[in-house]
C-alpha cells in the first residue's frame, strides 16, 4: 500500500515538473514578444546645454522618408522640403552644383547620412554621420519642417512616420543651437540627439578694485563667452569679440586668452595669437578685437573663452566715466561704466565755526608705504602716523572757505593736510583721512544698437564726506599798560641834545 502511494506521488511530481517547464517556456516566449513589441516604438530623444531651463523646448519633422520602390530607396517628405534642401545644398558648393533631388539623396547615402539597404552603411548603423560642408546649410534651409513637439523628458515617438531622416531644432532663452539631423535606420533603433548650442551672452566683469577710478588708474577686466558653434559649411565663419574704450586706453601686452572646459573651471589652456586667434594692435589704443574666424576650431565649441586685459583710465570725470563697450559677433554685448567721486574741504575759525576762511591752502595725498618714492610722513588727527604721496596741485579755499577736488577713486585711501593758513591764523598740523564713499547698487539696463543687444552696468559710489578743518587766530603781542617806550626815547633824545649843547657852550667860554 505504502509503495503504491509513493509511486503515485512520483508520477504527480513528474507531471508538475512538466507543467512548470511549459510555463517557464511560455514566460520566456512572452518576454521576448514584449521586447519585440517595445522595439516597435521608435523614439528620438534630445539633450544638451540649456535645455533644462524653463521655457526650453525642441521640435522635429521628417524631411526624408523611406521609399523602397525608388532606385535609391528614399525620397523627400514633400516637394517644398526637396526644393529648399536641394537649393541650399547646391549653393553650399564652390562652384555651385546643379544636383536634383535624387542626386542630393545619393550624396547623403555616400556621406553615411542615409543607408542604401539594411545590410550596408555601417556608419549609419553605428549612429555616425560623416562631416559635410553641405548638410548644415541644407538643414538650416528646412527648419520650418520641424513642426512637431519633441518632448524633452520622453522624446518623440516616430513609429507612425517611420524610417528616414528627421530635422531637430532646439530653443532655450539665451542659447543658440544649430539644426540637427536624426536618422532612424531600417532596424528602428532609438536615436539620441545631443543639441549643439552655446550660450549667446557675452559676460564682462570689472575687477572689484576697479569699480571706481581716477585718472591714470589701471583697471582689470574679464570677458567670457562660450566658443560658438558654427556650421561646417558656413562661409565666412565669423566669431569675434570686440571691446572699445572711452576715456581710457589699453595697456600694452596685457591681453590673455584662455580656453576653459566650464565657467567654474579654475585652470584652462592658454590660446596662442596667430594660431588660435588673431588680435589687432591695441597697445595705447581704444579698440581691441580678438578674432577667431580664420582660426575657428570646432573642437572648442561649447567651451568657455576667457579674455583678460588691463585698461588705463584717462581724464575721467563723473560726466565722462571710463566706459567699456564689449560685444560679440553673436549679437550680444555688455557696457561697463565706472566713475570717479569728489570731496570738499571747508576751512573755519575754531572759535566761530560759522566764520568761513578763504585763502587756506591744502595738499591731497594718496596712501603709500614708508619708503615709497615721494612718500611723506603725515600725522592724523588721532595722532597716528601714515604715509602718503602728493596728488595733484595745491588747492585753495574760495571766498566761502571751501575747496573741492574731483575725479578721485572711491576705493582708494586719501589724506588732506593744510599747507598754508589764512593770514592771522595758525596752521593746522594734522592730516585728515577721506571717508564715506560707499558703493551704491550697480544699475543695469539694456539697449539695442546696430543689431547688438547690450546690457549696461554702471557702478556708482557716493562722494567722500566733506571735511571741516578748524584754525585758531594768532595771538597779538601783550601790552604793558603804558604808552610804551616812545616817551622814554624822546626824553633820552632831548637830554642828549641838551647835554651836547651845554658841552659846546662851556668849551666856547673856556676858549675866551
Amino acid at each position: 500500500m505504502g509503495i503504491a502511494l509513493k509511486r503515485k506521488g512520483d508520477k504527480n511530481m513528474k507531471k508538475m515538473r512538466k507543467i512548470f517547464a511549459v510555463l517557464l517556456t511560455l514566460a520566456m516566449v512572452l518576454g521576448m514578444s514584449m521586447t519585440s513589441f517595445a522595439a516597435d516604438k521608435n523614439t528620438i530623444t534630445i539633450s544638451g546645454k540649456g535645455l533644462d531651463a524653463e521655457g526650453a523646448g525642441a521640435s522635429y519633422g521628417q524631411i526624408i522618408k523611406e521609399n523602397r520602390k525608388s532606385t535609391l530607396g528614399w525620397q523627400f517628405a514633400s516637394d517644398d522640403i526637396a526644393n529648399k534642401f536641394v537649393e541650399a545644398w547646391n549653393k553650399a558648393n564652390k562652384p555651385e552644383t546643379t544636383l536634383d533631388a535624387n542626386g542630393v539623396i545619393a550624396k547623403l547615402i555616400q556621406l553615411g547620412v542615409l543607408e542604401s539597404d539594411a545590410n550596408e552603411n555601417k556608419n549609419v548603423e553605428a549612429g555616425t554621420i560623416n562631416a559635410s560642408t553641405n548638410l548644415s546649410a541644407a538643414l538650416a534651409a528646412v527648419t520650418s519642417a520641424a513642426t512637431n513637439n519633441l518632448d524633452l523628458a520622453n522624446g518623440a515617438d516616430v513609429s507612425t512616420t517611420g524610417k528616414g531622416l528627421y530635422i531637430v531644432t532646439a530653443h532655450s532663452n539665451g542659447y543658440t543651437y544649430l539644426p540637427m539631423a536624426a536618422y532612424m535606420n531600417t532596424n528602428g533603433d532609438n536615436v539620441a540627439v545631443v543639441a549643439k548650442g552655446a550660450k549667446d551672452q557675452l559676460n564682462k566683469k570689472v575687477a572689484e578694485s576697479g569699480q571706481s577710478v581716477a585718472p591714470g588708474d589701471e583697471v582689470n577686466y574679464t570677458i567670457d563667452e562660450e566658443y560658438l558653434y558654427i556650421a561646417p559649411n558656413a562661409n565666412p565663419k565669423t566669431f569675434t569679440i570686440t571691446d572699445t574704450l572711452t576715456n581710457g586706453k589699453f595697456k600694452e601686452n596685457s591681453v590673455k586668452v584662455v580656453l576653459k572646459d566650464s565657467i567654474n573651471a579654475t585652470t584652462g589652456k592658454e590660446l596662442v595669437a596667430d594660431t588660435d586667434y588673431k588680435i589687432n594692435t591695441y597697445a595705447n589704443g581704444t579698440d581691441l578685437t580678438v578674432d577667431f574666424s580664420n582660426h575657428y576650431n570646432s573642437a572648442y565649441a561649447g567651451k568657455i573663452v576667457v579674455i583678460t586685459y588691463t585698461a588705463i583710465a584717462g581724464e575721467v570725470t563723473t560726466a565722462a566715466p571710463l566706459t567699456n563697450n564689449a560685444h560679440s559677433s553673436n549679437g550680444t554685448g555688455k557696457i561697463v561704466e565706472v566713475k570717479p567721486v569728489s570731496f570738499k574741504v571747508i576751512k573755519v575759525n575754531k572759535d566761530n565755526t560759522n566764520e568761513k576762511l578763504p585763502d587756506a591752502e591744502f595738499q591731497l595725498y594718496k596712501k603709500a608705504n614708508e619708503g615709497d618714492a615721494n612718500a611723506v610722513s603725515l600725522t592724523l588727527d588721532n595722532k597716528t602716523t601714515v604715509y602718503g604721496i602728493p596728488v595733484g596741485n595745491v588747492i585753495k579755499t574760495d571766498a566761502n572757505g571751501e575747496a573741492s577736488v574731483n575725479n578721485l577713486d572711491a576705493q582708494a585711501t586719501y589724506y588732506v593736510k593744510e599747507t598754508k593758513a589764512p593770514n592771522g591764523y595758525s596752521l593746522n598740523d594734522f592730516a585728515y583721512q577721506l571717508r564715506g564713499a560707499d558703493v551704491q547698487s550697480a544699475g543695469t539696463i539694456t539697449k539695442t544698437e546696430d543689431n547688438v543687444t547690450y546690457t549696461i552696468q554702471t557702478y556708482t559710489y557716493t562722494n567722500f564726506t566733506d571735511i571741516t578743518v578748524k584754525d585758531s587766530k594768532l595771538s597779538a603781542l601783550p601790552s604793558t599798560g603804558g604808552i610804551g617806550t616812545t616817551i622814554f626815547t624822546i626824553a633820552g633824545c632831548v637830554i642828549m641834545i641838551a647835554a651836547a649843547g651845554l658841552f659846546f657852550a662851556s668849551r666856547k667860554k673856556t676858549n675866551k
